[in-house]
């Protein structure tokens, strides 16, 4: 349950900065809310399950005898630049000319930003929350 609640939040707040980045930035096209919140979902998912995946590999790696910390960077980074790159290759093969990243390196830039903004929002708002459940309630 815990999972569907960070994928669900992580969509929200991918859909509010696909959308408006598509409003504020030229590099990046949605067609409407529709298309931001189903891209934002399959981001959410992707980055969620190479998360974990990456967490497992990462452990695997570490017990290795030789190189294991080699095999971790290079796995850990392997599995989370290929993720982006599979959600990117997604999004474009399913709605096309709807959501599009355009810009340097084909839109990779624009696609990463848009990726990196998502997971620094999600990160400070988890922050903020888990400070508000740790204070006193006070009259």
């Amino acid at each position: 349950m815990k999972m569907v609640k960070e994928v669900a939040a992580c969509s929200v707040i991918g859909t509010v900065v696909m959308v408006g980045y598509g409003i504020a930035w030229n590099w990046v096209t949605v067609e409407n809310v529709g298309m931001g919140a189903i891209s934002a979902l399959i981001m959410a998912v992707i980055v969620k399950l190479s998360v974990a995946f990456e967490k497992i590999t990462s452990t695997f790696c570490l017990k290795q005898k030789s190189l294991a910390k080699a095999k971790r960077v290079f796995t850990s980074w392997l599995i989370l630049v290929g993720s982006k790159v599979a959600a990117m290759g997604a999004i474009v093969i399913l709605f096309g000319e709807q959501v599009q990243f355009s810009g340097p390196a084909s839109g990779v830039v624009a696609f990463y930003l848009t990726i990196m903004s998502i997971l620094i929002i999600e990160s400070m708002l988890g922050k903020v929350m888990s400070k508000r459940r740790l204070q006193p309630i006070t009259d």
